[in-house]
């Protein structure tokens, strides 16, 4: 991205959102961020982001996902990942685990 996209990213984030200033020391500082990512890339993002955000959107909020980062699965995905790629545990161990935890907790029964 050139620093004249990254202006003009900005400049579209202050018109979504009143609250966001662009400054020189802004345009400067993101520019170093974003220099390696494609405009296209990260304006789509941002026209994604504020259709779902009324806050104004932080550099990560407009990067693209890589595949080796942890995320948190939203609603769809984790029924998907409960109902596909776990198996219940069989009664032994849920009678197991519940026997350690009694026992760390010191609970009698």
């Amino acid at each position: 991205m050139m620093k004249r996209e990254t202006f003009e990213l900005l400049k579209a984030i202050n018109t979504f959102y009143d609250q966001f200033i662009v400054n020189q020391e802004k345009v400067n500082m993101w520019h170093e961020v974003l220099k390696s990512y494609e405009h296209d890339i990260v304006q789509e993002r941002l026209f994604s982001f504020v259709k779902e955000s009324p806050y104004p959107p932080k550099i990560a909020d407009l990067l693209p996902k890589s595949s080796g980062a942890m995320t948190v699965p939203n609603a769809r995905e984790t029924r998907f990942i409960m109902t596909t790629r776990h198996k219940l545990a069989s009664e032994e161990v849920v009678q197991r685990e519940l026997a350690n935890m009694r026992a760390i907790l010191g609970i009698q029964r």
